[in-house]
């Protein structure tokens, strides 16, 4: 793969510098403050924009819509947010998918900065979700549609920002909460302005609690060969999550400072799942191990950000440089279940990390007239056991009695961009924007993209949207070479493929917007096309047939077409009740195959009813329902047809039409002080795991909270 030589790091330099002009620089989050209300939005364009003009489908979560909702976490958060499908990871973490957009095309930014994820076969981008503290949190921004335009290769179906409180006023929040999954305490403390200084401490600590997931009970077979042959139980991940963010600002005065953040997570869990095939694992004659397994998971986060902000006239400027690293300790265990000794048969250690060093400047020409453009430089790595042998720097890594390889890889890429907001007239406002990339071993690509917002009025508008978007593949897809024993009854083989093509993708989407009195609606169409998407296949090449197991290879799967529809209706009958909800169409299909793509519902929605006492101290209640129609999802479980020349893997499909109800209430006792609670999935509704069944939807789930600022 080849580096970037001094010549593009000095034209980088050289880009950075000339983006602003100055020998300081800004970013956007700094004006996040100035609009603190849902009636605008950063995200966007990079830019303080009213809502209704933005040419994008937007939803801005606040803060007090973050409390209706009971939430202590991002994931409780965006639950309900339209067309947005959060689910837990089979890893520690979270998918996400905006409008079926898979979580590799989903980015998640906090203050603008990309958040550290990982790539894995099963998962993708799994974003850790629970790294945020909730009483820090002033707003969330979800856009979506391409964003690739201003943020690049992992914005291609959407862009979600979690934006943060400033430190200007002092304040100190402990937040605790129980629930029927987990439990836990946190706390939020700001300064407020000491001089020129201000700070932010905040974290948190929580207990996740062990679940039983799915019951194994089957006895089937297909094809001669046993599927299950045993009782199996399973849980979910289960430990302590532990986690601490510092923000550390210096005002050289009212137009220029210096930003510090350091962020640090720690999870440490377990895992338990036993054997599909009934077979004992023999340490010595008298010691026999029935399969059970035992899963050790020790992931460690941590984010270091430097920013320096400022405003000169008629330009908002900014330079920001941040690292992010993700690593990850793993062993698998089998464990005889009639005593209380185990062995450990396999383990992983992974590394993830990101550099960045990013500019941009905001010129304002007149009142019809704005120009964004930036530069920015990112270096991903990524080292460990599941590459071995197939990069670079190969070592030996020893963990108990075991040895195996690893390696290192990395790619880099140098971005620059540019966006004019320009209005036409009283009427009409057109942003276009384009991205020009240039990744070491995939070229130059750039990424164009045009905005308009037409208004019949001030209260109806017409947005449209088209746009282009490139992703390389990751370094996981290039150069993975993963045997990972434990995973299931047989050693489980992803491969990379270093002759993967990058995806490219083509997005238009057009939504009519109106507000008359106490009545708000939206209807959306969008459509993305996607080419030469990168997927795990099934691999039956010489290793598999030298080691029996689960293979699996990358490759570009084709063209994959992703279209569909939303509906968002809104309406307030007094101050009291109001009344809300969305319908989300979608057909994501492989265009080659006409096969749907798995994990995407055809129709899902949220239905919500909430009332509030309006009193000083209010009571809110939020009843809703999110329900899911002819959700389409593959089993991981499959097993092999040896009666087929090749021999070919069958996966097991299931459709799922089901609705979770759930009721939150808040109460806030007085302007320091707030209790909640409230029941998700009040009728219980769950699918168990067997052999035909891999979905799984957590059961009734209770939980109680309290919050008090000083």
């Amino acid at each position: 793969m080849r580096k970037l030589n001094k010549k593009k790091i000095a034209l980088l330099t050289a880009c950075v510098v000339s983006a602003v002009g100055h020998m300081a620089f800004a970013t956007e989050a700094d004006n996040y403050d100035e609009y603190s209300g849902a009636d605008y939005v950063v995200t966007a364009t990079k830019t303080q924009l009213e809502k209704k003009e933005v040419p994008q489908s937007v939803e801005v979560i606040t803060e007090q819509k973050i409390k209706d909702l009971g939430a202590y976490s991002v994931q409780d958060a965006l639950r309900l947010a339209t067309n947005v499908d959060v689910q837990d990871a089979g890893m520690t973490g979270n998918v996400v998918q905006v409008r079926g957009n898979a979580t590799k095309y989903t980015l998640i930014l906090v203050n603008g900065k990309r958040l550290a994820s990982e790539n894995t076969d099963a998962t993708a981008n799994v974003y850790e979700l629970k790294r945020i503290n909730i009483a820090d949190i002033e707003r969330i921004e979800v856009i979506r549609g391409n964003g690739s335009a201003l943020y690049g290769s992992d914005a291609l179906g959407g862009v979600i920002n979690i934006i943060t409180k400033k430190a200007s006023n002092p304040s100190f929040t402990v937040n605790t909460h129980a629930s029927s999954k987990d439990n836990g305490m946190s706390f939020n403390y700001a300064s407020g302005q000491q001089g020129k200084l201000s700070f932010k401490l905040g974290g948190a600590i929580e207990k996740v609690r062990e679940q039983h997931m799915g019951l194994y009970d089957s006895y089937a077979t297909m094809m001669g060969m046993v599927i299950r042959k045993s009782k199996d139980d399973s849980t979910n991940m289960y430990g302590i999550r532990r986690h601490l963010n510092t923000d550390i600002q210096y005002d050289f005065d009212d137009n220029h400072n210096l930003d510090l953040e350091m962020n640090f997570m720690r999870e440490q869990f377990n895992t338990k799942g036993y054997a599909s095939n009934g077979a004992d694992y023999t340490v010595s004659p008298s010691q026999k191990y029935e399969m059970g397994k035992w899963y050790n998971y020790n992931n460690t986060r941590s984010e270091y950000a430097l920013t320096y902000n400022g405003k000169d006239g008629k330009h908002d400027y900014n330079f920001r440089t941040y690292y992010s690293q993700l690593r990850k300790d793993n062993d698998s265990n089998y464990i005889n279940i009639k005593g209380n000794t185990s062995k450990m048969v396999d383990f992983d250690q992974n590394n993830y990390s990101t550099f960045v060093v990013e500019s941009k400047d905001t010129y304002t020409m007149d009142d019809k007239n704005i120009l964004t453009y930036g530069a920015e430089y990112k270096k991903n790595t990524m080292d460990g056991t599941h590459l071995q042998d197939g990069g670079s720097s190969v070592t030996n890594i020893t963990h108990g009695s075991i040895t195996k390889a690893a390696s290192e890889v990395s790619d880099e890429t140098i971005a620059l961009y540019l966006q004019d907001e320009l209005k036409v007239n009283d009427k009409l406002f057109i942003i276009p924007a384009i991205r020009v990339d240039h990744h070491d071993t995939y070229g130059t690509h750039a990424s164009p993209k045009i905005g308009a917002t037409y208004n019949f009025s001030d209260n109806s508008r017409l947005k449209v949207n088209y746009g282009k978007g490139f992703r390389a593949p990751t370094l996981y897809e290039l150069y993975a070479n993963m045997a990972k024993s434990g995973m299931a009854p047989m050693t489980v083989h992803v491969l990379g493929n270093k002759d993967l093509n990058p995806e490219k993708s083509i997005n238009f989407d057009i939504s009519l917007e109106a507000e008359k009195g106490k009545v708000s609606s939206k209807v959306s169409y969008f459509h993305n096309d996607i080419k030469n998407m990168i997927d795990g296949d099934d691999y039956d090449g010489p290793e598999a047939e030298a080691d029996p197991g689960i293979w699996s290879k990358y490759i570009n799967r084709g063209d994959v077409e992703i279209s569909g529809a939303e509906l968002e209706v809104g309406y307030n009958f007094d101050n009291h009740w109001s009344v809300s909800g969305s319908y989300n169409y979608l057909d994501a299909k492989d265009k080659n195959t006409g096969d749907r793509l798995t994990g995407r519902a055809r129709h899902n929605g949220v239905v919500q009813l909430t009332y509030t006492d309006a009193k000083e101290n209010p009571l809110t209640v939020n009843l809703y329902n999110r329900y899911y129609i002819d959700y389409h999802y593959t089993n991981s479980e499959s097993a092999k047809d040896v009666t087929s020349m090749p021999p070919k893997t069958i996966y097991y499909r299931q459709n799922y039409t089901y609705g979770i109800t759930g009721v939150m209430v808040n109460k806030q006792i007085n302007k320091n002080f707030r209790i909640y609670g409230g029941v998700d999935n009040i009728f219980d509704k769950q699918f168990f795991y067997d052999t035909f069944n891999g979905y799984y939807v957590d059961g009734r789930t209770w939980r109680v909270g309290a919050e008090m600022t000083f």
